[in-house]
């Protein structure tokens, strides 16, 4: 898979690279038109730097080699937050192909509560997990500018660098018998402290800090108004469990990300 991404990355560039050069090769209709770059389709097309400012929220999902549905219900991570700033850089003159580089806080959040009952008895039990990080993503993007360049579609593909500043899972119980409150309990684990998850019973569960993952996606802009959809597929991992049940089971973080900024 890792692969996969990485010929994907190849090919927008050669593409890109073999674009530029064919526009190289018309310098001749270039030179007699003063340099206004008239045979290039791409020469009314704006090649000045971008900001942006965003916020977007996030459909997350772990994907588990195994025993998915039971890593859903005690350790759901269901959405996300983002709050963040972009920068793209051109890099081939007379061509809109940027390098975006910035960074963005991330809130992820999950609950998933599973009740029964039998007889006189009631229960109830709700994991909740959080997560904060910090993502760096680096993107090389290619702007098509229309209406004066006041409408552009901007897609990207690159990396997406995520480190996990902290993160806890929240377990509660309860059990009602004949309608009242029998017994109740509640536990706090920190996600990235093996020891805490240890000493909770949690078993060797800590998530891993740091994981870089595929960026993908495409923006739309009207003037300064930016809306985008994009998805990142971690490559490494965020939790690897040894012989869970007899199964070596791994996971891996997907984020969607759904986006409204303003360019600058």
């Amino acid at each position: 898979m890792k692969k996969f991404y990485l010929s994907l990355v190849v090919a927008f560039m050669s593409m890109t690279t073999i674009a530029s050069a064919q526009f190289v090769q018309n310098d001749t209709t270039v030179q007699q038109t003063s340099n206004n770059n008239v045979g290039n389709i791409f020469s009314s097309m704006t090649t000045d730097d971008y900001n942006r400012i965003y916020v977007g929220y996030n459909p997350t999902k772990i994907t588990w080699n195994h025993y998915q549905s039971d890593f859903d219900d005690f350790l759901p991570l269901k959405h996300g937050i983002t709050f963040g700033y972009l920068h793209g850089s051109n890099i081939v003159k007379n061509l809109p192909l940027y390098i975006e580089w910035g960074a963005n806080f991330q809130y992820l959040f999950g609950k998933d509560t599973y009740t029964d009952d039998y007889s006189d008895w009631e229960y109830e039990e709700t994991a909740k997990l959080n997560v904060f990080s910090i993502n760096v993503p680096i993107n090389l993007s290619f702007r098509f500018s229309f209406k004066n360049n006041a409408l552009s579609i901007t897609p990207y593909l690159g990396l997406n660098f995520r480190l996990n500043a902290a993160g806890t899972s929240k377990y509660e119980y309860k059990e009602w018998y004949d309608g009242e409150l029998d017994e109740s309990d509640e536990e706090t684990y920190k996600l990235f402290s093996t020891k805490d998850m240890d000493d909770g019973g949690m078993g060797d569960y800590a998530f891993k800090r740091f994981q870089v993952g595929f960026n993908v996606g495409v923006g739309l802009s009207y003037k300064a108004l930016y809306i985008g959809v994009g998805h990142v597929a971690d490559f490494s991992k965020i939790a690897k469990y040894e012989d869970f049940e007899d199964e070596n089971v791994t996971g891996k973080l997907g984020i969607t990300t759904i986006t409204l900024g303003i360019n600058f």
